[in-house]
């Protein structure tokens, strides 16, 4: 028996659509480009802990720079800093590596590398990727 042509279409479109509805959602994350990295220095003005795009309670610092800027910079889970016995302080002078991204309207520093006096972690692995 012969199926008629429009028929092998309209089932073919239709498997195409459930599939593509079917994907997940994509990743709500912001970008992070390792090519755009920066090293940003300043001294700790504000300590906040507050979610962040992973639903976590987010440790974000606004850091001064010498030049008398104002830095949003996005760490990394507050649970996880406490794991690496790692405090943020006000008035701690640090240096973050990290990428410039927009975030909820914001310019934010998405940390990849947070250096405090001699102590260095690492919240992004080489790719850019969170690891925690």
């Amino acid at each position: 028996m012969r199926i008629p042509r429009w028929i092998g279409v309209v089932v073919v479109g239709s498997a195409v659509a459930t599939i593509s509805l079917g994907q997940s959602t994509p990743d709500r994350s912001p970008s992070y480009d390792v090519k755009s990295e920066v090293v940003v220095k300043g001294k700790v003005a504000a300590v906040t802990v507050e979610p962040d795009w992973t639903g976590k309670n987010g440790v974000s610092v606004s850091l001064q720079t010498a030049d008398a800027v104002m830095v949003h910079v996005d760490t990394a889970p507050a649970e996880f800093l406490q794991m690496l016995d790692f405090a943020i302080a006000n008035g701690d002078d640090l240096a973050v590596t990290g990428v410039w991204s927009h975030w909820g309207g914001n310019r934010v520093l998405l940390a990849r590398i947070v250096t405090r006096q001699r102590v260095a972690v690492s919240v992004r692995d080489l790719g850019g990727k969170p690891v925690w």
